[in-house]
């Protein structure tokens, strides 16, 4: 870096007592290589409060291409500034001459001032002298093996006759598959939540800890708006109760249960909170069951 920073230097040291009123760019060697990267070096001498911009990746540097750019501090002598930077180039054009004309920016208040230097250029260095002769084609006219190639339309005919079998197995006993189905995810949610929930009465047994009863009853109207298809987790204890005919199980649990919560107060015997969990455990098995029954029966019916 400060091998090239000095030749910098040197090449413009006739010219520091003026400031030039262009850039001035230049190869660092004399010939190039296709694609082989070169770099280009720009210098600026200035007035110490000008605002210089040098181009970067996305200035068109035609007829080459822009790989990388390194900049060096502004060096300041007898009130004139000299910024400058050091371009990494290459080129696929087949020119033997390569020309390049790179411009710096000054900002002038609201608009910007594009000013173009010399133009420099760099020699493209042949490798190849000589084009050889073209090969002469030599004949022959013997029979050559050529190995079987995919049959496209016999696997297109298979694939088609496995779709309409397919779909001929659909249209006979799509009944029984969607029900099976959905027996499968009647009982996969019902699992799930029979996990969820005695957990739930294990915490509780062992800490007896309003959170977890409060988070086991949501638990229990969230699993039953799942099964019933109705929004049961937005209903209060009395349109529970009501929705599902007074059933004894679910008063009295709900009734104790909101007695502990909303009063603040349970059960001296902790076993009768722990049978009100395991009343609405047997209703959501016993809701389960008759869902389950209902599922059978309307795949039976159509």
């Amino acid at each position: 870096m400060r091998r090239v920073f000095a030749l910098i230097s040197i090449a413009f040291l006739s010219v520091a007592a003026q400031v030039p009123e262009k850039p001035a760019g230049y190869f660092l060697q004399e010939k190039i290589k296709i694609g082989e990267p070169v770099k280009f070096a720009l210098v600026f001498k200035h007035k110490p409060e000008t605002e210089v911009v040098f181009p970067d990746s996305a200035y068109r540097f035609a007829p080459f291409e822009f790989i990388s750019k390194e900049v060096y501090p502004t060096q300041t002598v007898n009130n004139i500034s000299t910024d400058s930077a050091v371009y990494l180039l290459r080129t696929f054009s087949i020119e033997s001459l390569q020309k390049l004309n790179v411009p710096v920016f000054i900002l002038q208040q609201n608009d910007t001032l594009k000013v173009f230097g010399n133009t420099a250029s760099i020699k493209l260095q042949e490798v190849v002298k000589q084009i050889p002769e073209p090969l002469a084609f030599q004949e022959n006219t013997e029979l050559q093996t050529i190995e079987p190639r995919f049959n496209y339309p016999n696997l297109i005919m298979l694939l088609v006759l496995l779709a309409l079998l397919l779909g001929g197995i659909w249209f006979v006993f799509r009944k029984k598959i969607l029900m099976r189905y959905r027996l499968y995810v009647l009982q996969k949610n019902h699992r799930s939540f029979i996990y969820r929930y005695n957990s739930y009465i294990d915490r509780f047994h062992k800490s007896a800890s309003l959170t977890d009863m409060e988070k086991a009853i949501t638990l229990w109207k969230n699993y039953l708006t799942g099964l019933e298809d109705t929004a049961i987790n937005s209903f209060t204890t009395k349109e529970i109760v009501s929705y599902y005919d007074n059933d004894e199980d679910v008063t009295t649990a709900l009734k104790l249960f909101d007695r502990a919560i909303y009063g603040n107060i349970l059960s001296d015997k902790i076993s009768d909170t722990l049978t009100a969990f395991y009343l609405l455990h047997h209703f959501a098995d016993r809701r389960y069951d008759i869902i389950k029954e209902r599922t059978r029966d309307a795949a039976t019916a159509r």
